[in-house]
């Protein structure tokens, strides 16, 4: 690797640049004070990801343990929401399963009532939810909930290739078809520019969302801002009049319902599959969270 500092050129290695990485994540980004890092003695101060593993530290030592799936599920953006009886809706993406059956409508074990959701915005085609597990250690169990439309886009994507969908297609129906109409338009332009079509504009968007998952494993990474986003653009659900603890639909639309006994809406996607007559079954994405413990048990 050659690095241009003024009339001279450096070459360094990839150890090297490995160590300047690293450095730069210990003292520049883990500098940053991040939202969701609160010290219990100083709930409205937000700390760095430095300052917060100094708390502990120096209370309790330190003792060197892999993270698990558990932990990286945990570091994860978090929301807290109902489940209606359609399942979850974030980001104009309708999430639902089965697991879910027994908690639709119900209030959560929490003050607020409202379930805790973890989610990434790298790889949204899935969510985490908590869920009471009496018969486990800690009492609650993560459990995954599929985006609905998932049979449709095999190709990886992100929360911001997402959010350009959603300012080009403009809504004509329901809000039942038009999630379903920004599903197909959003396997159109990764098919596009899988194929070196489309605008410029458009491969870069589909660039970003490949590069950003690999080998279909999900790294729980501490966000410390969204994906980018328009400076004019109202950000999330906001576009089209949601709450943020509710998400309930609009009155036209009715509830989308992914229980396994009951129809699905017209026009609407399935959580296991939605074929079209010309359109051939993708394949499906599988998307799991890597645990280097579990991992490690296994050497």
């Amino acid at each position: 690797m050659r690095i241009a500092c003024g009339a001279e050129v450096r070459v360094s290695t990839l150890a090297q640049l490995d160590d300047l990485l690293q450095e730069w994540i210990i003292c520049g980004w883990q500098e940053r004070e991040h939202d969701g890092l609160r010290h219990p003695m100083m709930p409205r101060c937000a700390l760095s990801p430095n300052e917060m593993w100094a708390a502990p530290v120096g209370v309790c030592g330190y003792v060197p343990v892999p993270l698990g799936r558990e932990d990286y599920i945990e570091l994860m953006p978090v929301k807290r929401q109902k489940i209606n009886d359609y399942g979850i809706r974030i980001g104009y993406r309708t999430y639902g399963h089965t697991v879910l059956n027994p908690y639709r409508g119900e209030r959560s074990p929490a003050t607020d009532g409202l379930w805790e959701i973890h989610y990434n915005p790298h790889a949204p085609g899935q969510i985490w939810v908590r869920l009471p597990k009496p018969e486990q250690p800690r009492g609650y169990g993560w459990e995954s909930v599929p985006w609905i439309h998932r049979a449709l886009v095999s190709a990886p994507f992100t929360d911001f290739t997402w959010q350009h969908i959603k300012r080009t297609v403009a809504r004509r129906g329901s809000r039942v078809q038009h999630e379903h109409d920004l599903a197909l338009a959003l396997r159109e332009l990764l098919e596009r520019a899988a194929a070196g079509q489309g605008t410029h504009r458009e491969k870069v968007v589909a660039a970003r969302a490949r590069t950003t998952t690999t080998n279909g494993a999900v790294w729980g990474i501490l966000y410390g801002q969204q994906p980018e986003a328009e400076a004019d653009e109202p950000e999330g659900d906001e576009v089209f009049g949601d709450s943020q603890g509710d998400e309930e639909p609009p009155t036209d639309d009715g509830a989308l319902s992914v229980w396994p006994t009951e129809p699905a809406p017209p026009g609407a996607c399935s959580a296991d599959a939605v074929q079209e007559a010309d359109v051939p079954a993708p394949r499906r994405s599988e998307v799991t969270v890597y645990d280097p413990f579990e991992e490690s048990l296994r050497w």
